[in-house]
């Protein structure tokens, strides 16, 4: 993957989104549970991201 993939990736973008909030939300005292949730939450995305582009390839592998 190219520079300009990264740039234009959905997940790169998503992680890093989940990194800056962990952080913010973690030095901004808010509760443990509440941070941890939207990080569980943009994980879960940034999966489903990653198998709907999984199945993508391997429609186009079989055509």
């Amino acid at each position: 993957m190219t520079l300009n993939g990264l740039m234009t990736s959905r997940k790169f973008w998503l992680a890093v989104f989940a990194v800056v909030q962990v952080l913010v939300l973690h030095y901004l005292d808010v509760p443990d549970e509440v941070w941890q949730s939207i990080a569980a939450l943009v994980m879960v995305l940034i999966g489903a991201i990653a198998y709907e582009d999984g199945a993508e390839k391997s429609a186009d592998e079989r055509q």
